[in-house]
């Protein structure tokens, strides 16, 4: 497969992903709790705090995804390595910092709610630290985009 296939193909499991983000968002998460709202009428009160979070943490997903459909079209055109492309780096990477912000927000409000499921606290204290590790890993590819796109301005200047 050649480089505009996969950018492609990329692109259309991205747009994908985020038409079912979309889609979970405004229909699945207002009908999940509100069935766990009529299972657990004891927990009910927390239907709309967890239900705002999950809200949220869709909206950094999506925005990293429209972030990385943007890189990808700057890719498409060879256009990646200019310093209009770094701001959808730094998007990405405020995505993945906002989302870890409200892994941790849920965690300190389950904290202080009765008890739940344990596996939900670990999910989102790996969903938490990962997103703080992606970041770190984004940063690191944002000052290798910085200096490749210094490298190809000088070349530019060269040729």
């Amino acid at each position: 497969m050649d480089r505009s296939g996969m950018i492609g193909f990329l692109s259309f499991l991205l747009g994908w992903a985020l038409a079912v983000s979309v889609f979970m968002q405004v229909f699945g998460l207002p009908w999940l709790s509100g069935a766990y709202a009529e299972q657990y009428p004891d927990l009910a009160g927390m239907r709309w705090p967890l239900m705002t979070l999950a809200i949220i943490g869709f909206c950094c997903v999506e925005t990293g995804v429209v972030c990385t459909l943007r890189l990808l079209r700057f890719t498409a055109r060879d256009e990646v390595f200019s310093s209009r492309s770094l701001r959808w780096v730094d998007g990405i990477i405020g995505s993945f910092l906002a989302g870890s912000l409200v892994s941790f927000s849920t965690i300190a409000y389950l904290d202080n709610a009765p008890a739940g499921p344990p596996f939900w606290l670990f999910v989102l204290l790996f969903t938490a630290v990962g997103g703080i590790g992606l970041a770190l890993l984004m940063l690191v590819m944002r000052s290798l985009l910085v200096q490749a796109t210094t490298l190809r301005n000088e070349m530019e200047t060269v040729i």
